[in-house]
């Protein structure tokens, strides 16, 4: 956590939480997860699509220069499935819990 941090570690840090909420780690961990797994879906869809080209394109379906176009378009569309791990569409910061300072906190005489 940065607030309590040295500079040199928030630097060599591979995240770094800048509030005081150990909630906050969950959070950090679960994003490490998803873009691990969109990345390897990337991956993997990438090299799917490329071999069935090279299959089609072994059997002499294809021309030499379609087949360069289409690797390109396989190109575009891994990254565009990798672009999906920039965001999900849902907020990725908890909502603040409730205050629980005092049982009766709220509560009128």
């Amino acid at each position: 956590m940065v607030a309590r941090g040295s500079t040199a570690a928030s630097e060599s840090a591979d995240v770094v939480i800048l509030r005081d909420d150990i909630s906050l780690v969950a959070t950090a961990l679960s994003v490490g997860r998803e873009t691990v797994t969109v990345a390897l879906q990337s991956i993997w869809v990438g090299i799917s699509l490329s071999v069935a080209l090279m299959i089609v394109a072994a059997f002499g379906v294809l021309p030499a220069v379609v087949g360069a176009w289409l690797q390109e378009g396989v190109d575009v569309v891994s990254i565009l499935w990798a672009l999906r791990a920039t965001g999900s569409g849902r907020s990725r910061t908890p909502t603040p819990a409730p205050s629980t300072s005092h049982p009766l906190a709220g509560v009128a005489p």
